[in-house]
């Protein structure tokens, strides 16, 4: 997320080395720029925020104020939504009171190795959370009694930052069992679950993603 319509120099210039850094990491890269359609703006940003593993935000000392006004925004509903954030800002950037806390990455266009080394460790330790989310899918799998739910929660969440085939088995192992509880229990949830998890592995398959998990 970032400022969109004739951005600043500084904001661009952050975006091309932070979009550099992902593509090399084999991370693809949406915003709202490359998203259309009838639905209402926010509505769509929620979406898009929704269908990713974590969330980039970037802003300088020049970026627009309304602009601003809608990162935060933004980076709100990602943390409503449990994503992860990498939050990029030029050194002169003052940070909103809310995220005083929050952990940067400062950018002032004299030392771009540098950045790109900060910007590397920041990716790193969100790369870190899939094995988290493993353990966790893998406790949810293996509970006698399973919360499909929490698994799937775990399974899409591991899939979305890593791309690693064995989530999309998870979620199909999830489906099998949604689908023998379906018959049984006659409640709507299962079945609306059911048909989430089944609309998950089919767009995951259909994403080109499911890369083998690499070794530890």
């Amino acid at each position: 997320m970032r400022q969109l319509g004739r951005p600043p120099a500084i904001d661009l210039a952050m975006a091309r080395i932070v979009e550099s850094v992902l593509k090399k990491r084999g991370f693809r890269t949406k915003d709202a720029d490359a998203s259309t359609g009838g639905k209402d703006f926010l509505e769509r940003i929620l979406e898009l925020i929704r269908a990713t593993g974590f969330t980039v935000a970037i802003f300088s000392d020049k970026t627009r104020p309304t602009a601003l006004a809608n990162i935060m925004l933004e980076l709100g509903f990602a943390a409503m939504c449990g994503k992860p954030l990498l939050i990029v800002k030029s050194a002169k950037a003052r940070a909103p009171s809310d995220f005083s806390r929050t952990d940067w990455i400062s950018y002032d266009g004299t030392d771009e190795r540098r950045f790109r080394s900060k910007l590397n460790q920041g990716l790193d330790a969100i790369e870190s959370l899939t094995e988290y989310e493993d353990t966790l899918l893998s406790v949810a799998l293996s509970a006698q009694a399973m919360d499909c739910a929490v698994a799937f929660e775990r399974a899409n969440k591991g899939f979305l930052l890593s791309g690693e085939a064995n989530f999309i088995e998870a979620a199909k192992l999830i489906h099998n069992r949604l689908r023998e509880a379906q018959g049984s229990s006659g409640i709507a949830d299962v079945e609306r679950l059911a048909h989430e998890v089944e609309a998950f592995v089919l767009q995951a398959q259909k994403s080109g993603s499911g890369k083998r998990r690499r070794s530890k």
